[in-house]
């Protein structure tokens, strides 16, 4: 699984202005499983697109029931051949080089999910959420709004990474799951802009 979707593609920039290497496949795996802990019992959960996303996919525990709606074709494909699973693929027009749709608000309009798992692009001190695309950003948005609650999955190199596109404040996630890359200070700094945040 190289490279990703929603924003999970392409070198980016850290907060040192730095470019970074997209290479964090360890680093998505730990945050990928520490996000299952966040699953309900049963219902219906959101996946956002990203490379984090689909490692958490492949690892969806078997036999809940669960119903999940998501805008990546990786996703989808992963959870295709689930039985136990009831999939539902977002519609809306195709980022082909994400492999992702990219939904609006009409397209969730009188859904309700349980929680979502949101990938931002990069995670602002100032700003929030952000991500390279207004499109891709209200994307986002709609997807968290659909959800009684929200966790952010996002690597140690996103941090502090401003894009273009604000979608939501820090306050608007229940959770942020990011890893032990982030220095412990930033994380400290972090910890008191997001309501909880888990550094694995």
């Amino acid at each position: 699984m190289s490279g990703g979707a929603g924003d999970g593609w392409g070198s980016r920039r850290g907060a040192g202005g730095a470019v970074l290497e997209p290479s964090m496949a360890a680093e998505e795996e730990r945050i990928a499983k520490a996000a299952l802990a966040e699953l309900p019992d049963d219902g219906v959960v959101v996946l956002d697109a990203g490379a984090v996303t689909e490692r958490f996919a492949a690892h969806l525990p078997v036999g809940h029931g669960y119903t999940v709606i998501t805008n990546s074709v990786p996703v989808a494909m992963e959870l295709a051949a689930r039985t136990d699973v009831t999939l539902h693929l977002m519609g809306g027009r195709l980022h082909r080089k994400a492999g992702a749709t990219l939904p609006e608000a009409r397209e969730l309009d009188g859904l309700s999910a349980d929680v979502a798992f949101v990938v931002p692009g990069g995670v602002s001190f100032d700003r929030g959420l952000t991500s390279r695309d207004p499109a891709e950003g209200s994307g986002k948005k709609a997807i968290m709004n659909v959800a009684r609650r929200v966790v952010a999955l996002a690597d140690h190199t996103r941090i502090g990474d401003d894009r273009m596109s604000r979608f939501a404040a820090l306050q608007e996630v229940d959770c942020l799951i990011t890893d032990t890359g982030l220095h412990i200070e930033v994380a400290d700094r972090l910890r008191a802009r997001v309501p909880r945040l888990l550094r694995v």
